[in-house]
């Protein structure tokens, strides 16, 4: 089931700050999210699967790696972003 893979650690805060900021670096994510670099890549890998978010390489210096979300990602980024009101 797909919601399973939303229960990777990281996952969904990485929807609401992608929804918040529009786009961020992986570096970014590192920095931004309390979760393990392994944590973080992972649940970029299981996002992108979902087809919640897009990776794009800049060809030139830095060679960052900027994540965005789909609009797929936005819908469920926004639903992610309204839980979190609703948690508090």
């Amino acid at each position: 089931m797909s919601l399973s893979k939303l229960e990777q650690t990281a996952a969904m805060r990485i929807l609401v700050l992608l929804n918040r900021k529009g786009k961020a670096s992986r570096t970014q994510l590192r920095q931004q999210i309390d979760a393990s670099i392994d944590a973080i890549y992972n649940a970029i890998a299981k996002l992108k699967d979902l087809g919640l978010i897009n990776e794009r390489g800049k060809e030139k210096f830095p060679f960052t790696v900027e994540v965005s979300l789909t609009e797929k990602g936005k819908k469920a980024a926004e639903l992610a972003a309204k839980l979190e009101r609703v948690l508090g």
